[in-house]
């Protein structure tokens, strides 16, 4: 079973069991809980719900398991014959999410 649903206006496919990585969001810091609304479309082997936009009633559960950062990402600025050099990076947070529960 699967289900697509928007958070931040970004659409994820997720299935139980399994990690995502999502972009910051708020949440309650003490219970680690998370319940996303926002469900576009719940999927098993045999049916499908499909909203519009989204199914009423439904929801998915998960749980956070932490803030990290990715990999450093790193560009250069360059302007020839004119000595100018520079290099930077950049790290984006992130909300790693694991999913408990998908409900219809």
């Amino acid at each position: 079973m699967f289900a697509v649903i928007s958070v931040n206006n970004n659409q994820h496919k997720v299935e139980e069991g399994k990690t995502y990585k999502m972009s910051l969001f708020e949440y309650d810091a003490k219970s680690k809980k998370v319940v996303f609304d926002k469900v576009m479309l719940i999927s098993d082997e045999k049916n499908s719900k499909i909203g519009k936009p989204f199914i009423e009633k439904a929801s998915v559960e998960a749980e956070v398991i932490g803030v990290k950062k990715t990999a450093k990402e790193t560009a250069t600025k360059f302007k020839a014959k004119k000595r100018y050099q520079r290099t930077f990076g950049h790290r984006q947070d992130y909300i790693e999410v694991k999913i408990v529960k998908i409900k219809k």
